[in-house]
């Protein structure tokens, strides 16, 4: 009587057997997909980050060089083909994944986009260097500052005058760094004028205290005002880095910090311009110049006193 009991038990044992095998290799081939999944979205989310990161270099490199276009007073450049191209497939197969690969394919026709303008600027830009190497060389292409501790306080263009408080053109810009920090040469040239201008009411550059003037080449005139000390002469010949003078306080001034003004020859005469796009040996990202420095109307700026121009 106990046997077939026994029997149906073991025949429904052998039964359900492979289903339990079965279920058991399902869910261990489930766990090794989960894990396989995880891994492979770690790499997939390592390569987007690392696409993000190209894609900032390619920008400052793009940056620098419409920094550079502007100083050679090149025309704007038109937007390249790729910079239209779609950011990646029309439809991308929904999976969890999905959202990341968009993001890719956006940077990396984005980073694609930056480097194609890029290396077709640099060709021009070659060529109008070895064309003009002679203007080229004249070019305040460094800053007058280095270090850490510089910082820019007032930009260049329209700005509230921080001592009589009307509106006024700022034709340079302020750098503010401790007393004594040495003001070096952004370029070889001869120093033109090295002192305190005399006051006079049909100008303002009374107002830089001790300045210094370098002439380089007739295409610019660098000025640097509220000098502490001036370490050279009029008519000297400078080198590129060589130190000129120290940070200091003389003239209008509230705090220790140099003013720091740039004139280009123009058909218009001395114009001035703005030296952030000339500092090429800092980083300047667009978003970061000010809405006064963009299109300023230089010719708002008042002109060069004779003795600057000799």
């Amino acid at each position: 009587a106990l046997l077939v009991p026994y029997l149906l038990f073991l025949a429904g044992g052998l039964f359900l057997a492979p289903r339990t095998i079965s279920n058991q290799l399902l869910q261990r081939d489930y766990r090794v997909r989960v894990v396989r999944r995880q891994q492979l979205g770690e790499r997939l989310q390592a390569l987007v980050e690392r696409f993000a990161e190209l894609g900032r270099q390619g920008r400052a490199l793009r940056s620098r060089v419409e920094r550079i276009e502007r100083v050679y007073g090149l025309p704007e450049r038109p937007e390249g083909d790729l910079e239209r191209l779609p950011s990646g497939p029309a439809e991308l197969p929904a999976t969890i994944f999905g959202s990341v690969l968009a993001q890719g394919n956006r940077l990396e026709a984005a980073l694609r986009s930056d480097l194609d303008r890029a290396d077709r600027a640099l060709s021009d830009l070659e060529a109008f260097e070895r064309e003009r190497r002679q203007w080229v060389d004249q070019v305040p292409a460094r800053s007058p500052l280095r270090g850490e501790d510089v910082v820019l306080t007032s930009a260049f263009g329209s700005r509230r005058s921080p001592y009589t408080r009307a509106m006024e053109f700022h034709s340079g810009i302020d750098l503010a760094a401790p007393a004594g920090t040495p003001i070096l040469a952004p370029v070889a040239g001869v120093v033109v004028w090295a002192g305190a201008v005399e006051a006079d009411r049909r100008n303002d550059w009374w107002r830089l205290g001790q300045t210094v003037v370098i002439a380089s080449g007739d295409a610019f005139r660098t000025i640097f005002g509220h000098c502490e000390q001036i370490l050279v002469r009029r008519g000297e010949r400078v080198s590129a880095g060589e130190p000129i003078a120290t940070v200091g306080e003389t003239g209008w001034t509230t705090a220790p910090h140099l003013h720091y003004e740039i004139r280009r020859r123009t058909a218009s005469g001395w114009t001035a311009v703005d030296p952030r796009d000339y500092l090429l040996d800092r980083p300047l990202e667009e978003s970061d110049r000010p809405p006064s420095a963009r299109g300023a109307n230089a010719m708002e700026a008042q002109p060069l006193p004779p003795q600057f121009l000799r």
